[in-house]
């Protein structure tokens, strides 16, 4: 008889060989995990994507009709919730009325163009609230000219007043005014300073009452907005060397866009603080599949150390019994040595017993 080896396939039971496979799995998906993170197209859910896309293709704001008081709808605004962008509209006549376009005539009369907004022409100021405040943003975006920019302004201010003038302007300063009385019943009036791509270093002052939430009100900004209004005057003032200078009022909405640049740059640091977690998650698990690689394999090298077998010493050990067994059986020497032994008890034969009987014994009379 031949001494078999132990195959290869008991030192490797099934569920290591599963654990294996599964962490190998694991490594695969990592692997995957991190290729497809070099791709930027898997982060577009971390910022919103900007597009200077025209305005009709835009969420409109929520609407506030008011048929009543305006100063009613003006508070019924305040208190709707500020991460709500509601414009506040009032019925009223506008621009499109001819009557009221006579009437403006006859207040623009009292305007002088670069010059401080003196108190005879804030009637003029008060009535572009008015046709502002009777109308959607959409709506006067529509009717809006989009090719007066600002030497038209500068050049003709009496050709262009009480235009109505859409642009997309790059704000530098916000603030507030305080509530004041006034004809057309706003309670809160902003004022932004800003550039366009079109006047490069000079300023409009732009004038609104609807803020929008996302709008910070600083010294001090950079925000992207889309503005629609009529145009007042060219008002002078001082900038901060003491220079004087003048800008166009234009009085009527504003609406917030969100700043590329800044939308950018979000994205870049969001992506550079993510990916040391990528690194560092995916090293873990390299150094946790290395650390329990070596130990199975050397808790593998142990088990097979222990169970070494000299073959040739159990082959040797096998042949050499067998041929005394065969001697020792052929000459009858060992039998005999048993049998005539009168030390060693001669095995008993035991009695024929019968199967015991459903009573739980079989009769006194047929016991050994």
């Amino acid at each position: 008889m031949k001494y078999q080896p132990p195959t290869p396939s008991s030192h490797f039971p099934r569920r290591e060989l599963f654990r294996l496979m599964s962490m190998s799995m694991l490594l695969a998906v990592v692997g995957m995990a991190m290729y497809r993170a070099r791709d930027p197209g898997m982060w577009k859910w971390l910022a919103d994507d900007v597009h200077d896309d025209a305005v009709a293709s835009e969420i409109p704001p929520k609407k506030v009709d008011a048929k009543s008081n305006p100063e009613q709808s003006v508070a019924g605004a305040d208190e709707e919730s500020e991460d709500k962008f509601v414009e506040t509209l009032v019925t009223g006549p506008n621009d499109q009325q001819p009557f009221e376009q006579s009437k403006s005539e006859y207040l623009f009369q009292a305007i002088s163009d670069k010059a401080p907004l003196a108190a005879e022409e804030m009637p003029a100021y008060w009535q572009l609230m008015r046709w502002s405040m009777t109308e959607t943003f959409e709506d006067l975006w529509q009717r809006a000219r989009k090719d007066l920019y600002f030497t038209h302004l500068a050049e003709a201010p009496e050709k262009y007043r009480g235009k109505l003038v859409g642009m997309k302007v790059s704000l530098r300063r916000a603030v507030a005014h305080d509530e004041v009385k006034n004809s057309a019943g706003a309670k809160q009036v902003y004022e932004a300073w800003g550039v366009t791509n079109e006047s490069r270093t000079g300023l409009y002052c732009l004038v609104f009452y609807d803020k929008p939430p996302e709008l910070p009100i600083s010294p001090s900004i950079h925000e992207e907005a889309q503005f629609v209004g009529y145009f007042l005057k060219l008002f002078a003032y001082e900038d901060a060397l003491g220079k004087s200078r003048w800008a166009p009022i234009l009085v009527g909405r504003l609406r917030w866009r969100e700043n590329p640049i800044r939308s950018s740059l979000k994205r870049q640091r969001e992506e550079q603080e993510l990916w040391p977690w990528v690194f560092g998650g995916a090293a873990i698990v390299v150094v946790f599949v290395g650390l329990w690689t070596r130990n199975y394999l050397r808790a593998g090298a142990m088990i097979h150390a222990e169970e070494v077998v000299d073959h040739a010493a159990i082959e040797n050990w096998l042949d050499n019994n067998t041929n005394s067994v065969d001697d020792g059986i052929a000459s009858g020497a060992g039998w005999t040595e048993f049998v005539e032994s009168v030390e060693e008890p001669r095995p008993a034969s035991l009695p024929n017993l019968e199967r015991n009987s459903l009573d739980g014994d079989v009769p006194d009379s047929r016991r050994a």
